[in-house]
């Protein structure tokens, strides 16, 4: 049976919430923003990462402090994504390439993950309610930082939240 316009739009508009949400997820990591990696998960909601499982609160706490001590920063990228939406739930696989910088400055760490996640939309919002994580390969090379690049921060001093984006210095003229 061919779906309504109204089916295909909700459809869309929920696929765009769970996209949301699982970046939502990566960018409050890669800024070491808590309440954003918390606003990515149900309250009740249980994250399985490797050493760790636990919910949202404590998960922002390992994972903020694990980089913290460990990197000097990193970058979670999601590439391929798949959804199945059915009502309220949805299960989703997401694919991160991650970049984790050392705290030697020298080594990057650059690897492939897979988030599976189980999504529950409760009330008008999907978040993440379950979240297993695998990593599929990791390897390390040689740090290289051009120069003339600004640098991100870990808190809310980083550019991404500044409002409204103004320029710092005058672009290089281009021949």
């Amino acid at each position: 049976m061919a779906q309504t316009s109204e089916q295909s739009l909700q459809y869309l508009l929920d696929r765009q919430a769970i996209q949301d949400c699982i970046h939502r997820y990566c960018l409050g990591v890669d800024r070491h923003d808590a309440a954003m990696i918390a606003s990515a998960f149900h309250p009740d909601a249980i994250d399985e990462h490797g050493p760790f499982t636990g919910g949202p609160g404590a998960l922002a706490d390992w994972a903020n402090g694990f980089h913290a001590a460990n990197l000097l920063s990193h970058t979670h990228n999601i590439t391929s994504h798949g959804c199945e939406i059915d009502g309220d739930v949805a299960h989703a696989q997401s694919h991160c390439l991650y970049g984790l910088r050392r705290q030697d400055g020298q080594t990057v760490a650059l690897g492939a993950a897979r988030y599976i996640d189980r999504l529950e939309r409760r009330g008008d919002e999907w978040r993440i309610a379950h979240r297993r994580t695998l990593i599929e390969w990791r390897g390390e090379l040689q740090a290289h930082m051009p120069e003339g690049y600004a640098q991100g921060t870990w808190d809310r001093s980083d550019p991404s939240y500044e409002r409204p984006l103004a320029a710092t210095a005058t672009p290089p003229r281009h021949p």
